[in-house]
């Protein structure tokens, strides 16, 4: 069975068992239980990928050769100290604990994204338990962009501290950042420590809008004041927020108690000062998380050399297109242009006074409503402040169509109230820096520090299987199939107290 599922596990070692089985019934014509077939899909993956404490001594080798062969890569591994039974240190041995890696191309490339990162974590699924840590950015044309990896023993303080200590120092010190996380005590604390370096320069941390839901459903259990919470934390302008916030406090005083403790600037785009550049939620990353599911069922080593590839293969396709994109002579992205088209058509339809001529002020009336759920009405704009009463442009740094029609009015160039992250000249630059291409091992320079190996009360219960599927909370937003009788089809009773039962539609 393990020879037989090799093949499988090599193009994609997250193959579910349920595959496994059907490929082994297809080719023996017998139906193997799913805990030997679970065994035989771990063995094959070992075949593979080698042997998971083998690849604990492997892993500072292989780290040597992509600093050699991929120049910049940063790699910061924290180990502790293997004792004897008598409590003596053996010398030449070291067990992991820490892992955090990022490589030069992605770090150069991140100066060139929006300046927001995403951090979230994810389970291992292989032998030994841990947890995979990730930063995503998002570049000008939609695109998500891994930055940063770290495997840590959890989501601990001291885990995330890790992680955001050498993220900070290596990948992200420029000011101004935002960074957007849930709402997990150990995030916040090592935000929060000096010593992590997010304070200075200053940048601002802010929570995904799903996790403030997921939370305010524990507490106060109310589906439709959770609509609203989310409501008022998508709004783009503060009377929208107020309009909602209303809603709640004559609803549910204990719940409006509750959001009034959060800080505004934390969970609400109507306040956060544009820093968030409109993502409300964690879902880059998140994203990343499945993109990345397979190789969280590997050894250690196979798992870094599948960023490395992964990486390398994105910088590959991206460089190639925008490449080609710049060469065509296009100036701005593919996803700011479609946005600007929209909001262009849209601008036809408004009426534009002008109040002040040199300061750029303007009162723009919309005369349709284009089924965006906001009222028609006046909105100031400032094009000099860069600023429009509806707050799109404050939270995108996309001109919106009041300030699209003001600037018709004024025959000034609207392209230019862009930001230069959405020019295709500015996103060439995120993925100019291709990766080196490591040689074969033989070639690779000799490592002779410690022998690292790993951690045995790290290793997973024998007993059963690892979890590998999402359990949903509260966040998960999903509306329940409402239940019908088996007989009539029709809801509110079963089959067995059907009153339909009998009865004759002649």
């Amino acid at each position: 069975m393990c020879q037989h599922l090799m093949p499988l596990v090599d193009k994609d070692p997250s193959t579910k068992v349920g595959v496994c089985i059907s490929e082994i019934v297809s080719e023996f014509k017998f139906t193997p239980s799913y805990k030997k077939t679970w065994i035989a899909r771990n063995k094959a993956i070992e075949q593979v990928y080698g042997n998971w404490e083998n690849s604990y001594n492997e892993l500072p080798h292989y780290l040597l050769a992509l600093k050699k062969y991929v120049p910049g890569t940063v790699v910061e591994m924290q180990t502790l100290p293997v004792y004897t039974d008598d409590g003596t240190v053996v010398n030449g041995k070291q067990i992991f604990h820490r892992l955090f890696w990022a490589f030069q191309p992605s770090i150069r490339g991140f100066a060139y994204c929006k300046p927001i990162l995403q951090v979230d974590g994810t389970w291992l699924y292989g032998k030994y338990k841990g947890t995979l840590l990730m930063a995503v950015a998002q570049d000008g044309n939609s695109n998500i962009f891994p930055v940063a990896f770290a495997l840590v023993e959890g989501e601990t303080a001291d885990g995330w501290g890790f992680f955001l200590k050498n993220l900070r120092m290596h990948v992200a010190p420029q000011p101004g950042l935002c960074l957007i996380s849930d709402r997990h005590a150990s995030i916040e604390s090592a935000y929060n420590n000096p010593e992590n370096g997010w304070h200075e320069p200053p940048s601002v941390h802010v929570y995904c809008i799903r996790h403030i839901a997921q939370n305010f459903m524990r507490e106060i259990k109310d589906r439709n004041l959770r609509k609203k919470v989310i409501n008022m934390g998508y709004a783009l302008n503060q009377p929208t927020f107020h309009y909602y916030r209303n809603e709640i406090g004559m609803a549910n005083g204990d719940a409006l108690r509750w959001l009034d403790n959060i800080p505004l600037e934390k969970w609400t785009r109507a306040f956060d000062g544009g820093r968030r550049w409109g993502h409300m939620t964690t879902n880059l990353v998140e994203s990343m998380n499945s993109v990345f599911k397979g190789t969280r069922n590997l050894p250690i080593t196979a798992l870094v050399r599948a960023t490395y590839y992964r990486m390398g293969t994105l910088f590959a396709e991206r460089g190639a297109k925008w490449s080609a994109v710049l060469s065509s002579g296009q100036t701005f992205t593919e996803s700011c242009m479609k946005v600007m088209k929209e909001e262009t058509a849209k601008s036809s339809t408004h009426h534009v006074r002008i109040f002040d001529y040199n300061h750029n002020t303007f009162s723009v009336k919309e005369t349709m409503d284009h089924g965006e759920g906001k009222p028609m009405g006046d909105y100031k704009v400032n094009l000099r402040d860069l600023w429009c009463d509806c707050g799109k442009y404050q939270a995108y740094r996309v001109p919106c169509s009041h300030v699209i029609a003001a600037c018709s009015v004024v025959r000034q160039d609207a392209y230019a109230l862009l930001s230069d992250i959405y020019r295709v000249s500015n996103l060439f630059g995120v993925y100019s820096t291709s990766f080196q291409v490591l040689p074969l091992d033989e070639y690779w320079p000799s490592f002779e520090g410690d022998q690292i190996c790993h951690n045995p009360l790290m290793q997973r219960n024998k007993k059963g299987r690892p979890v590998s599927s999402r359990i949903r909370t509260e966040m998960d937003n999903y509306d329940k199939l409402e239940r019908k009788c088996a007989l009539c089809r029709l809801p509110g009773h079963n089959r067995t107290n059907c009153p339909n039962v009998g009865t004759s539609n002649a």
